[in-house]
This record gives structure tokens, C-alpha cells and sequence, in this order.
């Protein structure tokens, strides 16, 4: 069946190993045998084990039996546009928030339907908790897993909610970015992956990564402010010059490129990467070179030296620079750096090597799973919603990335409503949910699904008279063809007593009416 699939993708266009398809054909013959899994049980095994005699000649209702498909509950949050909103408030033609290959993107609500159901999963990760239907669609590390067959550390893609209603700066390759990089990671600091702080002595310095910031990350703002800092080791303040920028966006760049925690309160200077996009042009380097200087380095003849305790970072250095790491006597190290350091052949060195092409962080990372559970049979139904999306059909819940499920197929899905009135036998009343389920699960239209129930019934448990009605929505008219998202298809057959019987019929009719009806 697998391979059928990568034929049918190559037939429409799609290419079957393009990353997010890889595993499509495992997933749809996954999805088909569950489907059509009607086509392994019989009428026997589902009924006779649950045939009672019984004195009873009054009409037996089974209404409100559902088809169903992945949905998210009514009080989550999902990331909208504009601002997180309840999955219950969300409407056909707003945005939300996705990711598509690591980067942030918008993506429409074409499609908005709900159900009902008691079975609802909570999985609870590093970065908050989220709701789902057990078979929900959430992306890990290895992919696509549904909600239920979660486990404790396995990771989900995830981004931090608060950028997504922060505007978005994008960074300019060049001497400024690098000269940006270069401070912050010699004199400046990130808190809380979010706030940006260079506190420095000289005005010149402070003003000059200003400019560069401005011009590194086109639309920010910020100034150079004076501040009095406290000083250890004079015991008094002392006259500073800070520079302070707020942004999500911008700080988790930095701390992608240098490779340090985005949460908590970093100097760094005590654990950064040295970062290789500051190796994709010469003036990058050039400039990560004189940021780093200007903070923590000092001019020897016609070169300069770098200073700093974090060896890792001057191995690196030293590495690419082609110079010895020369040790202070102290926990320090340092690394000259010539002033021809980029000349190719200069004493039989390199000079300016490029160590990749300049790229941006992706806005995703991952987080773990802390725990996973079945919430308790609430003893009313929640109402879960399902959201189809274009162009992307995928989107985030609590900044999690899930699906609503371009692997599966699901051809028609709502309510089946039973009753018969008892002639000697009646049978067991969760029997009827699965006769439902075992039709249902084949390849089916809703005329024959509704024949076959009744007529199954009938031969059963030959009864005074049999009543089905079956309401469902299609996804052929909801998704293509007349795309009338408020139809729904309504069949019945009526056997026996419900047939010739008018006021039988208008009975049961009442019943199945005293309800809410199939929300779309």
C-alpha cells in the first residue's frame, strides 16, 4: 500500500522524499487500515456475545454516535495574529502563527469544524502545557507523532510565544553585525533571552555599537544613556555609558549565533561559541574583530590583542587566525591579531577564510516532554475544534507546532442516531457505537451506511421496527468541488413499525432532535 501512495504523490506533482512527505505513504496505509478496519470484524463478534432476552416492547434510542477526526479543545490557546486566542474563538479567514522549516510564517483558516468528546490528552513540556485529542498530529524532533504516543523526553518543535507578537527585525550580513556580535559577546549581556545590555566606560564605544545595532538590525531604536554602576573594587559608583534594547527577535538571534542559553541572565564572556556566521565575509570578520577589540582587547604596535577567560572561544580564534594562544598568568588568555590578518599568504598564512554563508537562526528550537496523561472522563463532553489552513497546514498551539493532518484521510465524519423496539431481544448499548464504527471503517458512502445498519439490527435481533439517521459533514463538498462549508448530508432508513408507523417515526424524530445539533 506504501508504495501505491509515492506512486499517487508522483501523480499529482509532489515529490514523495521532499522533507514533511518522507513518510506520508507509512502514515496514509497506516491511516487506510485503521479506516477500513470494519472490513475485519463481523456482526457475530460485535453482537451475539451482548444479546439479552428481555421483556421490553417500548423504543430503545442510541443517539449522538460520532465519526471523528484531530481537533484541538475549546480553552486552548492557539497563536493568532494578533494576539492568542481560544481555539473556540477562532473563525474561517483569520491567521495564525506556524512554522514552516524552522522559520515563523502566517497561515489562513479556510476550515473550522468541532465535535465532541471525553478523551482529551495533556502533554506538559519544558516551555508550558497544551490539550489535544489523543491522535492529534504534533511535530518532534523524528517527525510527525499523534498527542497520545507521546513519551516523557521526547522533543517537540517549539517557539517562544512572546516572539510571535513581537515585531520581527531582520538581520543585515555585513561589518555592522559583526561589529554587534563582537561587543555583546566581549562586554555585553542578554537577560531572559530577550533584553540586550552593553554597559561600557567610553562614549565613543557605547555610540558606536548604537549606529552598528541600527544598522545591523534595520527599524530598531536605541540610545546611549549615562548610568552610574557600583564598582567592587572601588567601593563606590562610577560614570558608565548603557546601551539597552529590547527584542525577542534580536536576542535570540544573538544567542543562536553564539551559541549560549536563551533564558537567565548571561555574561558572555563565560561561555559563548565563537560564531562561524562572523566567518561568512571578510567584513563581518572585520568587523567581529574590532566589536571584540573595542570591548575587551587592547592596540599592540600594528596589531591588537584579544583578551577573554573563556578558552574555548580563543582556541577558535587562534584556530582560524592561524597565531598561538598565549597565556596572561592568569585564568586569562590572549590571541594577537595582526592587521593584515586577512592577507592570503602573510608569513604563510590563509588570511580571510570563509567558514560558511551567511545565515539567520531558524526561530524554532525544541522542548521536552515533561509527562504526558489521559485527563479523567469529564462527564461533559468537550467541544474540540479542527482548523484546515492555506498554505501551510500546519499551526502553533502554545507556540508547539501541530498538524491537522495532511498525512490522513478522512472522507465524511458526524452523528448516527439508532433506535428499535425490542420484539424478545435487545443488546448490549455500547454494542451499537461499535456496529457504527465497524461499517463506518470501509470504504463507504453514506446511503450504504445507513442500510447497512438498519438491516443488520433487523436480521439480529428481528425487532418490531429499526431507525437510523445519520448526519454528516463531507469533505468533498467542504474542500473542493462546491466548497459549501455549512452543508451536511442527512439519510435515514426506517424498517418495521418506524416505516409504517407515522407517529412512531415522528417520536424518534423528536427524541434525536432534543439537542444542540452537529456544530460546524
Amino acid at each position: 500500500m506504501e508504495e501505491l501512495v509515492r506512486e499517487l504523490l508522483k501523480e499529482i506533482g509532489e515529490d514523495p522524499t521532499r522533507e514533511g512527505l518522507e513518510r506520508t505513504p507509512e502514515r496514509v496505509a497506516k491511516a487506510w487500515r485503521y479506516f477500513t478496519s470494519g472490513y475485519t470484524q463481523n456482526v457475530a463478534d460485535i453482537l451475539n456475545g451482548a444479546l439479552f432476552t428481555e421483556n421490553y416492547d417500548e423504543m430503545v434510542v442510541v443517539k449522538d454516535i460520532d465519526f471523528y477526526s484531530m481537533c484541538v479543545p475549546s480553552k486552548q490557546i492557539v497563536n493568532a495574529v494578533g494576539g492568542a486566542k481560544l481555539a473556540r474563538s477562532i473563525k474561517a479567514g483569520e491567521r495564525l502563527w506556524t512554522l514552516d522549516q524552522g522559520f515563523l510564517k502566517e497561515t489562513t483558516v479556510t476550515l473550522v469544524t468541532s465535535r465532541k468528546t471525553r478523551r482529551i490528552v495533556e502533554v506538559r513540556t519544558g516551555s508550558g502545557a497544551l490539550r489535544l485529542t489523543p491522535d492529534h498530529p504534533v511535530m518532534t524532533r523524528n517527525g510527525w507523532r499523534q498527542a497520545g504516543d507521546l513519551r516523557a523526553g521526547t522533543e517537540i518543535e517549539w517557539i517562544n510565544p512572546r516572539t510571535v507578537i513581537r515585531r520581527p527585525y531582520q538581520p543585515r550580513p555585513g561589518y555592522a553585525l559583526g561589529y554587534v556580535l563582537g561587543a555583546v559577546a566581549s562586554d555585553g549581556s542578554i537577560q531572559d533571552g530577550r533584553r540586550i545590555c552593553l554597559v561600557v566606560k567610553k562614549a565613543e564605544f557605547a555610540e558606536k555599537y548604537r549606529q552598528m545595532l541600527t544598522e545591523a538590525f534595520p527599524g530598531i531604536e536605541s540610545r546611549v544613556e549615562r548610568v552610574r554602576v557600583p564598582s567592587g573594587y572601588l567601593r563606590r559608583e562610577i560614570p558608565m555609558f548603557r546601551v539597552r534594547t529590547v527584542s525577542c527577535s534580536i536576542a535570540e538571534k544573538l544567542c543562536r549565533w553564539l551559541d549560549i542559553p536563551e533564558t537567565g541572565s548571561r555574561s558572555k564572556t563565560k561561555g559563548f561559541r565563537f560564531p562561524s556566521v562572523a566567518a561568512s565575509s571578510q567584513e563581518s570578520m572585520q568587523g567581529f574583530l574590532d566589536g571584540y577589540c573595542d570591548g575587551d582587547g587592547w592596540v599592540a604596535g600594528s596589531g591588537r590583542f584579544i583578551i577573554s577567560s573563556n578558552r574555548r572561544f580563543l582556541l577558535a580564534l587562534a584556530e582560524y587566525l592561524q597565531t598561538p594562544l598565549a597565556s596572561t598568568g592568569t585564568d586569562q588568555g590572549r590571541v594577537y591579531v595582526s592587521h593584515r590578518w586577512a592577507q592570503a599568504g602573510w608569513y604563510g598564512k590563509h588570511g580571510f577564510r570563509q567558514e560558511t554563508d551567511f545565515y539567520v537562526p531558524e526561530d524554532s528550537t525544541y522542548t521536552k516532554v515533561i509527562s504526558v496523561r489521559q485527563l479523567p472522563t469529564a462527564k461533559k463532553p468537550h467541544t474540540v475544534y479542527s482548523f484546515k489552513c492555506k498554505p501551510y497546514p500546519t499551526f502553533l498551539v502554545g507556540g508547539h507546532l501541530t498538524h491537522n493532518c495532511e498525512h490522513h484521510l478522512l472522507p465524511f465524519f458526524g452523528k448516527c442516531h439508532i433506535a428499535y423496539m425490542p420484539s424478545n431481544k435487545i443488546a448490549g448499548l455500547s454494542k451499537l457505537p461499535r456496529l457504527v464504527e465497524m461499517f463506518s471503517r470501509r470504504l463507504q458512502v453514506q446511503e450504504r451506511l445507513t442500510t447497512q445498519i438498519a438491516q443488520t439490527l433487523q436480521d439480529v435481533l428481528q425487532p418490531r421496527g429499526v431507525a437510523v439517521v445519520v448526519e454528516a459533514l463531507h469533505m468533498c463538498m467542504l474542500m473542493r468541488g462546491v466548497e459549501k462549508q455549512n452543508s451536511k448530508a442527512v439519510t435515514s432508513a426506517m424498517l418495521g413499525a418506524f416505516r409504517d408507523r407515522p407517529e412512531t417515526r415522528a417520536e424518534f424524530m423528536e427524541l434525536i432532535k432534543s439537542r444542540s445539533g452537529l456544530v460546524i
